[in-house]
């Protein structure tokens, strides 16, 4: 990272909490970037089923997530172009936080069809299991925000699913 360029957490993930009041006191005159990168595949990752907590449903899922070296590579890359960006615009202080995946963004492509799905986004796997989110999507980039192509999609998946079981 630049030389300008802090880190807001500390080693085990905690916020130092003057860093961050210091920060917020002059909110006005911040401004925000995020950074997205295509994630690569890992067979880490996954959807299980905790085998101890259940609901009303049953067993609760247990989602893992493992970024690789090389999706942790270019989310560096990513971060000093950025840096350069911003310190180029005249920014006096840059403050890279990390966020768990998920928090800020819409993660695509975990399910991707014809890849974990068929056509109609019901799951090879798990016969009568309808994926009707952007985890469908073929490739996560196509925007920061997936809402037009997920809400058609689930429409689609929801009458492909009535279709088939009703």
């Amino acid at each position: 990272m630049p030389e300008s360029c802090e880190n807001l957490w500390n080693i085990d993930g905690n916020t130092s909490e003057s860093k961050l009041k210091e920060s917020m006191a002059d909110y006005r005159r911040m401004m925000g970037m995020l950074i997205i990168t295509d994630d690569e595949v890992d067979w880490r990752n996954g959807v299980t089923l905790d085998p101890s907590i259940q609901d009303e449903h049953g067993p609760v899922p247990v989602v893992r997530y493992f970024p690789t070296n090389r999706t942790i590579e270019r989310r560096n890359q990513l971060a000093k172009i950025a840096a350069d960006i911003l310190l180029k615009a005249g920014a006096k202080k840059i403050i890279r936080s990390y966020v768990s995946p998920g928090i800020l963004i819409h993660i695509e492509s975990t399910m991707r069809m014809w890849f974990v799905t068929d056509t109609t986004c019901e799951a090879y796997q798990v016969k009568r299991l309808f994926i009707a989110d952007n985890s469908v999507h073929f490739n996560s980039i196509g925007g920061p925000n997936p809402t037009l192509t997920t809400q058609p999609l689930a429409t689609r998946t929801a009458e492909k699913f009535g279709s088939k079981i009703f």
